[in-house]
């Protein structure tokens, strides 16, 4: 299903996500962190059906061929690769966080990756954290929400904020007494946070929230000053491991973020304009949202570029090219270079793939 408006969400959501990485300013940095993963857990669960609780195994095949599958197909390209970037010095022990892997510790990393959607090699691929949760919170969702609903004859929106209220105290145990769930990696918070933010895609969309939210530009340009100022004094993000005041205080923020981002959204898509400015940046955003897998995938690795261009530039020690994700000294300028790059590489990239034939298999459709 297209919708324009959450297409642009997620171009701009994608966008973030780049500059957030590329060691941008720290003020930059804040704001960023403080909305744009939850932004597409939000995004995702607008589009969550009902219909998939009558049908669960569709909506679990969906999920399996669109985020399972290629989370396993390139963390074990990643992995299999690895020995031969680090012995090209594109990753070493010096600068970076990373080592030789031995026949053993491959067999070992592809098992997890295949059974539990773990141990995937983190240099190029931190991101990768956010399609195991997505995967794993829209099943619990969907499947939440069958049980509920059949249990309590409940109205949609109504079992949505059921769910969503599960979600938070039960993040809220986890970040108070520091529990953690077995077979989950880095402990499941971030599943929790998920199925939250999923939830809230759903309410928002299935709801009278939208349309009561007047007032475009007020709430715009309001969404936009709060989530500054809830980044400045409090910085947030969608950490792993988080302490109970670094959880509280992710909620408003990114829910600000996420009304900010949809309201600039929809009044862009609206827009009646035929200046060719406006019709680029618009066309980007919207081929950005909906190609964001080859981004995510593949934005760490392309920032090599970059970090190979400032060692020449400069005269650095060459195995400053392992720096993760960036080189962030003097950065003042190259977080841009490095943002355009992790944008634009994955996408020319995707394109080579795709018009290659022996190179097919690795486009993402």
């Amino acid at each position: 299903m297209k919708n324009n408006t959450i297409s642009i969400c997620k171009g701009i959501g994608i966008l973030l996500m780049v500059i957030g990485h590329s060691a941008c300013p720290a003020f930059m940095g804040r704001f960023i962190y403080s909305f744009h993963m939850p932004l597409f857990f939000i995004a995702s669960g607008y589009f969550f059906s009902t219909k998939y609780t009558d049908d669960k195994f569709l909506f679990i095949k969906k999920r399996f061929k669109g985020l399972y599958l290629p989370f396993v197909k390139w963390s074990l390209i990643f992995l299999f690769l690895h020995n031969l970037f680090f012995k090209a010095n594109i990753l070493n022990a010096r600068f970076g966080r990373s080592e030789l892997f031995s026949f053993e510790d491959i067999l070992k990393k592809a098992f997890n990756i295949i059974t539990s959607m773990g141990d995937y090699e983190q240099t190029f691929l931190g991101t990768f954290w956010f399609l195991r949760s997505l995967f794993i919170s829209s099943i619990l969702f969907c499947l939440l929400f069958y049980l509920i609903k059949k249990l309590f004859h409940l109205r949609n929106t109504n079992t949505a904020l059921i769910i969503c209220l599960i979600a938070f105290i039960s993040g809220f145990i986890m970040s108070l007494w520091r529990v953690k769930l077995p077979y989950i990696p880095q402990g499941g918070i971030r599943e929790i946070y998920g199925i939250f933010y999923f939830g809230v895609g759903f309410i928002f969309r299935n709801s009278r929230i939208n349309e009561n939210l007047k007032y475009d530009n007020v709430i715009l340009i309001s969404s936009f000053i709060l989530v500054c100022i809830i980044s400045y004094i409090n910085p947030t993000s969608l950490a792993s491991n988080p302490k109970l005041k670094l959880y509280l205080g992710t909620f408003i923020p990114a829910i600000l973020g996420w009304i900010m981002t949809y309201k600039f959204s929809s009044w862009f898509d609206r827009r009646k304009s035929y200046n060719i400015a406006y019709l680029t940046i618009k066309k980007s955003l919207l081929y950005l949202g909906n190609n964001t897998m080859p981004i995510i995938v593949l934005s760490i690795l392309s920032y090599k570029i970059v970090s190979y261009i400032k060692i020449a530039y400069y005269g650095l020690d060459p195995l400053l090219i392992g720096c993760h994700p960036v080189i962030s000294w003097r950065n003042y300028i190259f977080w841009i270079f490095y943002s355009i790059i992790g944008l634009t590489a994955p996408l020319l990239l995707n394109y080579l793939f795709s018009r290659t034939r022996f190179l097919r298999f690795l486009s993402f459709k």
